[in-house]
């Protein structure tokens, strides 16, 4: 139990410990559900914060929503960051009742004494908080004023302010509501039902570390000697299971949910590169995947481009150790020459660029030679078809031939069977990916064997990464 500091300070003994509430998993799958951490910038709720700055005369105003471990500035004025811990939160005080909650001088109240808030930078001595109560009992944040000096509030400000959390609540729901109804064409809501619950899973998933990497190896055909992997992201729940992208595809889709996750993984190729170059290992390199929003320069953050090159530079990885692999879509996003800018400084610093998914977009050869690339990577679904299909097997040999001509290397995908890998290697791709070679899996079932190769090929399929 903290002790009273002065004799004017408020007891914490007197106001009560912090603590969980019965009904925080509720609370939290509520705000999970609405999907509303993540989303941009919003009008109304702007105005509703500056609204509360003004009827209160402070300088700093702020919408909050608070997760298990972090407070988010849904909408801020007058203070800088996206959030903070959930520990140095004023809110978290706020949501553990339906009343307004004040701080009239933060370092007379022990509670506040020693926060950062009111220590550092921001120098915050008054706040005043309503709870955001999207349904009875579930308070997933505050709309909140601040002050740097003491002070109080009368009774009409804050019959105000109610008003205004109020207001706050209703346009968060009319959020979800909106989403909803933009996904329903011809009747399917259940796939933006669907769709929202996906979102939710991604939230979960990036705040309790759920999201693993899986790796699966890329094979020089020729030689059968093993030249790296592509990191593939899964989702690991808390019973063991592992579920692949497609239950959270949803995410991906989403700006700022997709670049979250995109640097999730970017941080964690790199950290496990730097791990087997830290141990020795003879890895080869790793490739990701990277989104479009990734690309989007944001105010404050570097650009993809700054921030590969600073991850890689800070584990001391050569640029070789790390591949950037981009599909079409990222090129329809509409930041088609920025994109174009940015492969080529990854180029010129020495990271090798693919493009992924090749010959299932519709204007794959027009970004071909739009864009710079140093590999080509033919989608599975034409090699899986290529030994049944004359036109498949044409398409394939088309693109082998157009890449060397190019100067470019060509990386076959979904690789499957025996009669695939020798009908690649007849045609003179130069790399394999797929099953035939190995499942992706973690890092504990990779094998690194001295001079590793593919050896001696018998019916059925191969696993090079399972090897102790």
């Amino acid at each position: 139990m903290l002790p009273c500091v002065r004799r004017n300070v408020i007891c914490a003994e007197a106001v009560g410990l912090k603590g969980a509430s019965p009904g925080e998993a509720a609370r939290l799958k509520r705000l999970r559900e609405l999907s509303i951490v993540s989303t941009g910038p919003d009008a109304v709720l702007e105005a509703l914060v500056d609204a509360a700055c003004f009827a209160a005369g402070t300088p700093i105003g702020l919408i909050t929503l608070l997760d298990g471990e972090r407070q988010w500035f849904r909408s801020k004025r007058g203070i800088e960051g996206e959030g903070s811990s959930r520990a140095a939160a004023f809110c978290d005080y706020t949501i553990r009742s339906s009343r307004l909650f004040i701080v009239p001088d933060a370092i007379r109240d022990a509670r506040f004494v020693d926060n950062p808030f009111v220590t550092g930078s921001d120098r915050i001595r008054f706040y005043a908080g309503v709870p955001l109560e999207i349904e009875p009992g579930l308070r997933l944040g505050s709309l909140c004023v601040l002050d740097r000096v003491p002070r109080r509030l009368g009774a009409d400000v804050r019959g105000l302010l109610d008003r205004l959390a109020r207001c706050a609540v209703e346009r968060l729901l009319q959020s979800e509501d909106r989403y909803l109804l933009s996904r329903v064409d011809s009747g399917r809501l259940d796939r933006a039902h669907a769709d929202k619950a996906a979102l939710a899973l991604a939230e979960e998933a990036l705040a309790h570390g759920f999201f693993v990497l899986h790796y699966q190896p890329k094979v020089e055909l020729e030689t059968g000697r093993r030249i790296g992997f592509e990191a593939l992201l899964r989702l690991k729940k808390p019973d063991g299971s592992v579920i692949g992208p497609a239950a959270f595809r949803a995410a991906f889709d989403e700006p700022t949910l997709s670049r979250r996750i995109g640097n999730y993984v970017l941080q964690s190729a790199i950290a496990q590169a730097k791990a087997w170059d830290a141990a020795g290992l003879d890895f080869g390199h790793i490739a990701i995947n990277v989104s479009s929003s990734q690309f989007i320069p944001l105010p404050g953050n570097p650009c993809l481009v700054d921030e590969i090159l600073v991850a890689t530079r800070s584990a001391g990885l050569s640029p070789r150790h790390i591949q950037i692999e981009v599909t079409e879509g990222v090129m329809l996003s509409g930041q088609g020459g920025d994109i174009g800018a940015q492969l080529e400084a990854l180029r010129a610093a020495g990271f090798i660029v693919a493009f992924d998914d090749f010959g299932t977009g519709f204007a794959s050869l027009v970004h071909l030679r739009e864009f710079a690339y140093d590999q080509i990577k033919i989608d599975g679904s034409f090699v899986r078809a290529m030994t049944g299909s004359s036109a498949d097997f044409a398409i394939v040999k088309a693109t082998i031939d157009m890449a060397k001509a190019l100067g470019k290397h060509v990386v076959a995908e979904g690789v499957e069977t025996m009669a695939e890998f020798q009908a690649l290697q007849a045609l003179g791709c130069h790399y394999g990916q797929g099953f035939f070679f190995g499942r992706p899996v973690g890092t504990s079932d990779i094998g690194f064997s001295p001079g590793q190769r593919v050896g001696k090929i018998g019916s059925g399929c191969i696993d090079i990464t399972a090897q102790s």
